[in-house]
């Protein structure tokens, strides 16, 4: 029975056969990678085969166990990969604005030094990770590792904009405070120097 076309995609078996009927016996028309993202158009229980549209308009049947709602471990652990990366250059990007605003003010409490270890160490954690096994469950706790240190990495960023918000805030502080003492010192000398003149002045005159 026909149903409305759904997502699927091709389980962690390397490729499955896409054939022109519902048996063994019908012509293959394509060996479809695993990962492909599909639409499934029909299925039938009784023969265990699901006729699909590839994204090229290609169609043709393939059996239903082979397919699945969501994408592989394998596609999956490449999205963490890609975010990870994001938040690696957004961290190096903080840094280095991190180390301009200090000029000289305490470091925070996690130094430069020590992102930058911390960063060397996800990268080759990330490359150990993409030369693993393909196994689903070893990937499965990689990417979940992953999961981890990537909300630890977003927490320490949010610390390092904390950070430099609180620097920023000192500095406007602190030029505000001088911009008061120049304003108040212009004030008491204006005060006082019409006085010291006036003195001066009448001292002069009684030595007459």
């Amino acid at each position: 029975m026909a149903h409305a076309a759904k997502k699927a995609y091709v389980t962690d078996r390397l490729e499955v056969q896409m054939r022109t009927g519902q048996s063994l016996q019908h012509k293959i028309i394509k060996m479809v990678p695993s990962g492909t993202e599909i639409d499934v158009l029909e299925q039938n229980p009784e023969t265990g085969y699901s006729f699909v549209k590839l994204v090229s308009g290609e169609e043709g049947w393939m059996l239903s166990r082979y397919l699945s709602e969501q994408p592989v471990a394998l596609n999956q652990l490449d999205e963490m990969a890609k975010k990870l990366d994001s938040a690696l250059q957004e961290n190096k990007r903080l840094k280095g604005e991190l180390a301009t605003a200090e000029s000289g003010k305490q470091n925070t409490d996690k130094t430069a030094q020590q992102l930058q270890t911390e960063t060397a160490r996800l990268n080759t954690e990330l490359i150990a990770v993409r030369q693993a096994s393909a196994n689903a469950l070893q990937i499965q706790a990689e990417r979940d590792r992953l999961r981890e240190n990537l909300i630890t990495l977003e927490r320490e960023l949010d610390t390092i904009r904390r950070d430099k918000h609180a620097l920023d805030e000192d500095h406007r502080q602190y030029w505000f405070m001088i911009g008061a003492s120049v304003l108040f010192g212009g004030i008491v000398l204006g005060l006082i120097l019409p006085r010291l003149t006036w003195r001066k002045k009448s001292g002069w005159g009684s030595s007459f």
